[in-house]
This record gives C-alpha cells, structure tokens and sequence, in this order.
C-alpha cells in the first residue's frame, strides 16, 4: 500500500514538474535585437515604433503623451546621439516571467546618458516579448527627471 502511493506521488509530482518547465521564453538575440530597436526608435523620434515594442503596463508609469514629451525634452537637451554602445545585459527568470535588461551608454552631443531597457516575457501566456520599463539617467537630466517623476 505503502508503495502504491509513494508510486502515485512520484508520478504526480513528475508531471507538475513538466508542466512548470514547458514554457519557451524568445532566444537572447532576440530581447536584444528589439532593445536596440526601441533605443534607435526613441533616439531617432520614432516614437510609434518605440511604443509598438512595448507592454500596456509600460503606460501605466507615464501617459503616451507624456513619455513622448519627455523623449524629445531629453533630445533637445543633449542634442543629437553621436553613439550608441550596449555596456550590460543581464537575463533573470521569476515566477512571474524572464526578465532581459539592457544598458546602454549613449553619446550625445552634449554629454552621455545611461538608459536601462527592461522586456518580460510572461509565463503561461502566448504574449510576445516586451519592453516593461525604461529609465533614462544622467547627471545633466536631473531637473527634467524630476519633472517627470
């Protein structure tokens, strides 16, 4: 009797483990093709392609309206980008979904920024990958992050 339910519990528990670790999560070169994307479409003033990369939940931090303001202060004041290099990446799996930051230092004309790109990709869901949340951070950006936060 003993072993009958031993068996049975070792087998439940064998098909809860499949289960959990059947979720594919898009490839690395993925979550960094489209981070590069969303960092040339906000630099560029694209912002519709930006936004199309990006969760619902991405606005509930800031308007549409208020992110693109935001977007073209920051351009305006530091100028043109002159180059864009990825410093850091790093992918973390939760129990919510995985997890892909991206840094970036970016040269302007009048300085640099770092900005951090945030994707989820969430379990047990067919949503695509998406960009989460995006912080963009310079010592010459103090008062208009202020502003907007």
């Amino acid at each position: 009797m003993f072993l009958k339910i031993k068996l049975i519990f070792t087998l439940v528990l064998s098909i809860v483990l499949l289960g959990c670790t059947s979720q594919t999560f898009a490839p690395e070169e993925e979550a960094n093709k489209m981070a590069e994307m969303f960092i040339q479409s906000v630099n560029s003033g694209n912002y519709d392609a930006a936004f199309a990369l990006v969760t619902d939940d991405f606005f509930s931090y800031r308007a549409k309206e208020q992110w693109q303001e935001y977007y073209k202060e920051i351009a305006e004041h530091m100028g043109p980008v002159i180059s864009v290099k990825q410093t850091r990446k790093h992918v973390d799996s939760r129990l919510t979904g995985q997890f892909y930051m991206y840094q970036f230092s970016i040269k302007h004309e009048n300085g640099f920024t770092k900005e951090m790109v945030t994707f989820i990709q969430k379990i047990n869901t067919e949503e695509p990958l998406k960009v989460l949340a995006h912080k963009i951070d310079s010592s010459k950006l103090a008062k208009i992050n202020a502003k907007y936060e």
